[in-house]
């Protein structure tokens, strides 16, 4: 058996990461069971944020404000079965003006024409309290000139967290993670999105509260409560997402392929924080380490440990076509429900052959006959473009 160095627990020696609190085990275990020969450089690709394939990145201003009539639209949903199009308007005073690390500008006659959303969790079938939670944050901000709207920005926060430990802990850590990062987030959310230094700190003091918690209630082993976390920001054409744990974002889309004919295309923009994939970083071969026991064990959650050995996943990327964008939890999709039924799950809302709240409505069904045994959460969001 092997101890872990964080809470002290007994592991089976074939586990790289404690089983309660997710903390590395000592690399020898793992190099005692494997040999040094399997652990060597990975050729699997990894994703580092590279802004570089963004055309150029500039600070949005907006000038005359004095002279212009601000309006913005905010709209928010938790814990619910949701689907609206951007509210109704309304001023808003003394909007302050925050500069963003990061602002993409696309250079193209693309246009973000709306965003729309449906948003549901469910307890499953074999489960009797909901450790999911989830959140979503529209704004819509429009400045008026003397005779017409000479800008029009649209923007969405969508935040999903399923929960871990003994207890209410799960329950708690996904209310705290979500609440902590919307909260965080709003106010740096003005002309552009986030930059990675900043949105790295926002999820990192989420960590923070819930190990605090877990500390000054002196939770250990199963007790200790944690939570996965995805994040999707839109901000007109700039998107980025965050993720930590092994809920997951896809997105689908019409794109064209070498002959310029559309064909529908399924990606999961997030990669599982999971022993599998750090395996397979490390060379190991993709059968060798998909038999381990401890394959799909999580190797990163908010709250088990202190918030310097979190490393949130952050990527950037453009909006070039209308796309939909799917956030789940793994009970949503374990055992490939997606990626075996998103033909016919999600390929007909983006073709608008479906509406969201029932398409909605449907993937939840779908989640539950092939899985069940957790609880499952989606949020569908909806990017249309002009």
């Amino acid at each position: 058996m092997s101890i872990c160095p964080s809470c002290k627990a007994a592991n089976p020696d074939s586990h790289q990461f404690c089983q309660f609190c997710g903390a590395k085990i000592a690399m020898d275990t793992l190099l005692n069971i494997l040999g040094e020969e399997a652990l060597q450089p990975s050729s699997v690709p990894t994703r580092p944020l590279n802004l570089e394939s963004v055309l150029e990145t500039i600070k949005i201003q907006v000038k005359d404000l004095a002279s212009s009539q601000l309006v913005s639209d905010i709209e928010t949903s938790r814990d619910g079965s949701e689907s609206e199009p951007l509210p109704p308007e309304f001023n808003l005073e003394d909007f302050a003006d925050v500069e963003s690390e990061t602002s993409m500008v696309v250079s193209s006659t693309v246009q973000l024409q709306d965003i729309t959303y449906a948003g549901k969790t469910d307890v499953g079938m074999q489960r009797d309290r909901n450790e999911d939670d989830f959140v979503a944050v529209f704004q819509t901000r429009s400045i008026n000139g003397k005779s017409q709207i000479s800008d029009r920005s649209r923007r969405g926060l969508f935040v999903l967290c399923d929960g871990m430990g003994g207890h209410d802990g799960g329950e708690v850590a996904s209310a705290i993670a979500v609440n902590s990062i919307t909260d965080q987030f709003r106010p740096f959310w003005i002309d552009t999105l986030p930059g990675e230094k900043m949105l790295n700190e926002i999820i990192c003091k989420a960590n923070q509260v819930i190990f605090t918690k877990n500390e000054n209630e002196k939770r250990k082993s199963l007790g200790r409560m944690g939570t996965t976390l995805v994040v999707l920001g839109i901000h007109d054409l700039d998107v980025v997402i965050a993720h930590v744990g092994d809920s997951r974002i896809y997105k689908v889309t019409n794109s064209p392929n070498l002959e310029s004919i559309l064909e529908p295309k399924l990606e999961q923009i997030t990669r599982d924080h999971e022993v599998l994939n750090q395996l397979l970083d490390l060379g190991v071969e993709p059968e060798v380490a998909q038999s381990r026991p401890d394959a799909h064990q999580l190797t990163q959650a908010l709250g088990p440990n202190p918030s310097d050995r979190l490393e949130p996943s952050i990527e950037f990327f453009a909006l070039t076509e209308t796309t939909l964008f799917l956030l789940c939890s793994d009970g949503m999709c374990d055992n490939d429900a997606i990626d075996d039924n998103w033909r016919s799950h999600l390929l007909p809302i983006l073709n608008k052959e479906v509406d969201l709240q029932t398409g909605l409505d449907r993937l939840i069904e779908l989640g539950n006959n092939v899985n069940g045994h957790d609880n499952l959460t989606a949020i569908l969001v909806m990017c249309e473009m002009a």
